[in-house]
């Protein structure tokens, strides 16, 4: 986003904004992320981890998928980051308790660590896919991606946080399976 917003309009898009304005354009990322990883406790005291962690996902797609559809002034880009941070912050925060719902307890060490080394490989390989798809987009001689490669980009950003909601919600289903089913287990077991 915050070279989005640098790019010269001489390229077509962009606004020409120095470094200061494009650095407050992550401010509402950054305040909207601290308001999502707050969200998440009173969430989850109506819905499942899993539920919780479909939002912020969905969140994320909404995000991506209004960058890819509207960008044309820069209070879009504000708007983007501050529903994008919304979702990251939800997303975060949640996933530990849904990864904990699901897991047999003498293994909730090996599953956040695994949980943090998942989540570092994946920023590293959404950063280097999201660089070269710009890069594809970026003509010989240009310093600058098309326009059209920063909404390539952020469809394809959109399309693997679709998967990572749909995960959600089967893991949401899943895990409701595995407690009724050890609710109904339970109940069978005490009338013997």
């Amino acid at each position: 986003m915050t070279r989005y917003v640098q790019t010269p309009e001489s390229a077509g898009y962009g606004f020409g904004v120095d470094v200061f304005v494009a650095g407050l354009v992550l401010v509402p990322f950054s305040v909207l992320g601290f308001v999502g990883g707050k969200l998440v406790r009173p969430l989850r005291v109506r819905l499942a981890p899993a539920t919780v962690l479909a939002a912020g996902g969905t969140a994320v797609l909404v995000a991506l998928a209004l960058f890819a559809l509207t960008r044309s002034q820069l209070w879009h880009s504000f708007a983007v980051m501050g529903v994008l941070g919304l979702g990251v912050g939800v997303f975060s925060a949640a996933m530990p308790a849904a990864i904990l719902a699901v897991i047999p307890a003498e293994e909730t060490s090996s599953a956040m660590s695994f949980n943090q080394m998942v989540r570092s490989v994946g920023f590293s390989i959404g950063s280097a896919l999201g660089g070269l798809t710009l890069a594809a987009y970026t003509p010989a001689g240009s310093r600058f991606p098309t326009d059209t490669g920063y909404a390539t980009a952020s469809w394809l950003g959109a399309a693997a946080m679709g998967v990572t909601v749909v995960a959600a919600l089967t893991l949401r289903q899943a895990s409701h399976s595995t407690t009724t089913g050890s609710r109904s287990n339970d109940h069978s077991g005490a009338g013997r």
